[in-house]
């Protein structure tokens, strides 16, 4: 039988998180994963309407951005008022830095006050047992150990509510990897946990070191396949986060869900889950685990490899990606499939073309690998230019070079124009970035869903790009088409927004 539980940070008890032993044979998830847990609509949903918004169970700021953004609640040191422009620093530990005395407390109660001494020791500790990636194995120790405490802080508040109908949120919630994992990585899960439990006990007060060893070993086993990448408003990385509630959403090529974080001083980060197509009730709710403008073959690869399934989604049984698969890898004149080889070389391709591609390899051509060889060169050599007007020369080749081999849409070409927009923006030549820009966005509305935030993204950049080129008219109609996507995927309030309608009343 399906067990239905409402969930508490869900206002107007948005979904129903459904979970069982036999919840994939009763009611079997969209994507074909084999779990025995997703998430459905209690209610007719409507896109923009927030599904679920929920705190991190832990979360931590990666290493790139100490220092310049608050380790509590990841927002940009001296952006927020309440910092009054100053950043504060640990004067302990002088690792950390907050954006103001709120976050610094909240940082302190939350369990900076166990971390603060016990940091350096845990990071000389691993160093010292001869593990090898120290500080991407100090992270999952300290994230981990994060999370433990908080689960165990959660059940213990769970189980002194009467009458609690809500989903826990709990460590306890993630699926385990524990059993399948390869050997040398669970022995490195086990070096981590043994070093945790020996060298700085405090970081779980309460528990005994065979306990607290097994206590971290568990956290990691369940990290691998349920952990996020908390992004900003550009989608870019900020760090890691474990949100359970979030977790508990299936994957699907087509989603009919977007997952951001709102990043509010004084709070930690929290995820939220928003509707983006109209969403029957009891229909399930997914968001993708992969990158969406991959093709099909690639996407069922990346699952497969890392998540252990065949995606079975909508798009993907019904062939619907076949088109833009086709479009992505084939040559000019769609002759053939375009594809390097594993050792990077367009030639050896024929002899290994990968499973599930619509198109033949395309027939030979010396002309053309070796044109296509020479951009690979140049985007080498670009990418170690200093100077940014060589380097968008150089890139401007590479464009011209794949656009005369390869289909428009192809992604050796769309790569090429991404990193020829980025040069001439950093070059301030205006008019190639907007041409570049144009050949950016036409890319992703071919590959992604119509509301994606990187489309609004993009096309916000553009019609600025426009805008300042005195094309008014052609930027007027990229700021509506942006606002029609961003007012989805940010929420009416936004910064970026309300910026959008303020040039439009402009």
């Amino acid at each position: 039988r399906l067990a239905l539980l409402p969930t508490a940070m869900a206002a107007g008890a948005a979904v129903l998180f459904v979970h069982g032993p036999d919840a994939v044979s009763g009611r079997r998830p969209s994507s074909g994963a084999l779990a025995g847990r997703f998430v459905v609509a209690a209610r007719a949903l409507a896109p923009g309407e927030v599904a679920l918004r929920a705190p991190a169970l832990g979360a931590l700021l990666h290493e790139q951005h100490q220092g310049r953004r608050c380790d509590w609640c990841f927002c940009a040191l001296g952006s927020t008022s309440g910092g009054a422009g100053k950043s504060l620093r640990c004067s302990r530990c002088k690792v950390v830095f907050y954006c103001g005395r709120a976050c610094q407390e909240a940082d302190w109660k939350a369990g900076h006050k166990i971390e603060c001494g016990a940091r350096s020791v845990l990071e000389q500790a691993l160093e010292a047992s001869g593990l090898r990636g120290g500080d991407a194995a100090l992270k999952d120790a300290l994230l981990a150990a994060r999370c433990v405490r908080a689960s165990s802080a959660a059940a213990a508040t769970t189980a002194t509510s009467e009458g609690s109908s809500s989903r826990s949120g709990l460590l306890s919630d993630l699926e385990t990897l524990e059993g399948r994992l390869e050997a040398d990585e669970q022995s490195v899960f086990r070096h981590i946990a043994d070093v945790v439990a020996t060298s700085v006990p405090q970081l779980l007060p309460g528990a005994a070191e065979g306990s607290a060893a097994q206590a971290v070993f568990d956290a990691l086993c369940r990290f691998r396949n349920n952990n996020f990448a908390v992004v900003d408003e550009l989608f870019l990385a900020l760090g890691a986060g474990c949100f359970p509630h979030a977790a508990a959403l299936n994957h699907s090529c087509a989603p009919n869900c977007l997952l951001a974080y709102e990043l509010t001083p004084g709070q930690a980060p929290h995820h939220v889950v928003r509707v983006m197509e109209n969403i029957a009730e009891g229909a399930e709710l997914t968001h993708s685990y992969v990158e969406l403008a991959l093709p099909s073959w690639e996407r069922q690869a990346s699952l497969q490899e890392v998540y252990g399934f065949s995606c079975a989604c909508s798009s993907c049984s019904s062939g619907a990606h076949t088109l833009t698969d086709t479009k992505l890898v084939a040559g000019a004149g769609d002759v053939g499939a375009v594809l390097r080889a594993p050792s990077g070389a367009y030639a050896e391709y024929a002899s290994a073309p990968p499973p599930r591609c619509p198109l033949p390899p395309a027939p030979p051509s010396p002309e053309r690998d070796a044109a296509l060889a020479r951009a690979d060169a140049l985007i080498n050599e670009a990418a170690g230019e200093e100077a940014a007007e060589k380097e968008l020369n150089l890139l401007n080749t590479v464009c011209r070079l794949r656009s005369r081999w390869l289909n428009p849409r192809h992604m050796d070409l769309a790569e090429a124009h991404a990193v020829a927009h980025k040069a001439a923006m950093a070059a301030g030549d205006w008019a190639e970035a907007a041409e570049h820009c144009q050949r950016v966005v036409e890319q992703y509305l071919e590959v992604y869903p119509v509301w994606h935030p990187m489309i609004g993204i993009q096309m916000h950049v553009l019609a600025e790009l426009r805008e300042s080129a005195g094309a008014s008219k052609e930027a007027l109609s990229w700021y509506r088409r942006a606002l029609d996507i961003l007012r989805l995927t940010h929420g009416e309030k936004h910064s970026m927004v309300e910026d959008l309608r303020g040039r439009l009343r402009e």
